[in-house]
């Protein structure tokens, strides 16, 4: 490919920029917001990261948007690495040029912020970045599509340097504002109710990605299924070098057919009949792009954790159901699906629990949240006591999540939340239904039983 002139680089920063145009519309997502505004008084690089198309861009735009009001479009320099015009072969030197460029044709002595979006493309970037950042060149934000964008060197050339912050696709709370339905309390919710549960149906079915939430119903499966192949060919076949596209997309299909089930490395490779460091490699490449999550089993061991078998959680239920089964074949593993998402959004260090013959769905470290259970003191003098325990880790909250709970399947399900309650001290655990609203008390644990919806919208406290 020909090396970009001044002129082609200039030509590319225009299209992107806001210079002499004005800003599009979004719907914010005040969370993110906030927290990026928080960061940005550190005066730290500030670095998104997430899968693709979670919204990583848009959030980077609307926070240009805020910042032109105060220090005017001409020092807002945005970057899209991604833009084929650009070389594959995008290096400092490109950066240099770029701003070069920048400061030569819009603002040569302004002060600077620059946004570069989707920078694990450019080879040596935090060197680059470094350098801006302690010759106080620029405010630098960075995005990227990899876990481990900041992981081993790059971590150590910017370390101490920056703030991070994971960016996942649409919490429901914020699908219901992307569709104009607002619910702050109870009253909102009993006012809204059957609004919210035929929005909850479609967010059950396709997921929340910000542009899928917005399109027309019979382009949703049509854009899930772009964005799935877009991730496997750029950000793990392109990246890692995979030859094979139909054996990595074989692996992920079976992963989303069979999420929520407790499995591991080994049976991956005796279902597939793949060679076990294959699946080894492939598996570290969907969690590094955020395509999946694990869940281990809960030990006060590390190495018995890690041992023990896994299940593995898609980032989007939209993903689930595009590429795996029809969506009413099984909904119950959608429900567990999306408390996982919620729970993992919500800041928590998740483990399942299988002790004894009964199972837990969810046991929760993390404290600050309503739902969180009160422990005891005898729970945690026995934590204590243990080696491997470490101090702020205990578990808070115990939760089943349970599609529809009726006489056959009750006693299972309450017998497996008092077993996680009893285990760590805790009053209380919930049960998360399609519908269910109740209170009741098993071997002196109160199980408050709640609709997915109440628990996704946090009003748990106010039913």
């Amino acid at each position: 490919m020909q090396e970009l002139t001044k002129l082609g680089i200039a030509e590319i920063l225009n299209d992107w920029n806001y210079w002499n145009r004005d800003f599009e519309e979004y719907v914010p997502r005040t969370e993110y917001l906030n927290k990026i505004r928080r960061f940005r008084r550190s005066g730290e690089i500030i670095v998104l990261t997430g899968i693709r198309r979670s919204g990583k861009s848009t959030l980077l735009k609307l926070e240009m948007q805020d910042l032109a009001h105060s220090v005017g479009k001409e020092a807002l320099l945005y970057i899209n690495f991604e833009d084929a015009r650009f070389s594959e072969a995008l290096d400092t030197w490109t950066l240099d040029q770029i701003f070069e460029t920048y400061r030569e044709t819009i603002n040569p002595e302004g002060d600077v912020y620059i946004f570069l979006d989707e920078v694990q493309n450019v080879d040596g970037w935090e060197k680059w970045v470094r350098t801006a950042y302690e010759l106080k060149k620029a405010k630098i934000y960075v995005t990227g599509s990899s876990s481990k964008l900041l992981s081993g060197e790059i971590a150590t050339s910017i370390s101490g340097r920056y703030l991070q912050l994971d960016v996942y696709p649409l919490t429901f709370r914020e699908f219901l504002s992307f569709q104009n339905v607002e619910c702050k309390n109870i009253i909102d919710y009993s006012a809204k109710k059957i609004e919210i549960h035929r929005l909850f149906t479609e967010y059950l079915r396709y997921g929340g990605f910000p542009r899928v939430a917005m399109v027309d119903e019979d382009l949703k499966k049509e854009e899930l299924l772009s964005y799935f192949h877009t991730i496997l060919l750029k950000d793990i076949l392109a990246r890692f070098r995979i030859r094979n596209f139909e054996k990595l997309k074989k692996l992920v299909e079976y992963l989303l057919t069979n999420d929520t089930k407790q499995n591991s490395i080994n049976s991956i490779t005796r279902a597939l009949r793949y060679n076990y460091e294959t699946v080894e490699d492939y598996m570290d490449y969907l969690r590094q792009v955020y395509m999946v999550f694990e869940l281990r089993n809960f030990n006060y061991s590390l190495k018995k954790q890690l041992l023990s078998d896994t299940k593995y959680y898609a980032i989007d239920t939209g993903f689930v159901n595009a590429v795996s089964f029809s969506f009413s074949q099984n909904i119950g593993r959608l429900y567990e699906n999306v408390v996982f998402n919620e729970l993992m959004r919500r800041g928590k260090t998740i483990f399942f629990l299988n002790e004894g013959g009964y199972e837990c769905d969810f046991v929760v470290q993390g404290g600050g949240g309503l739902e969180d259970g009160a422990q005891n003191d005898s729970a945690q003098e026995d934590v204590a006591q243990n080696d491997s325990a470490q101090e702020g880790n205990f578990v808070t909250g115990a939760y089943q999540v349970c599609y529809d709970l009726n006489e056959q399947n009750m006693q299972r399900e309450v017998s497996g939340l008092v077993m996680a309650c009893r285990k760590f001290g805790l009053g209380k655990g919930y049960i998360i239904t399609e519908s269910t609203t109740k209170t009741v008390k098993e071997d002196g644990v109160e199980i408050r039983v709640v609709p997915i919806t109440v628990f996704l919208l946090g009003l748990v406290d106010q039913v």
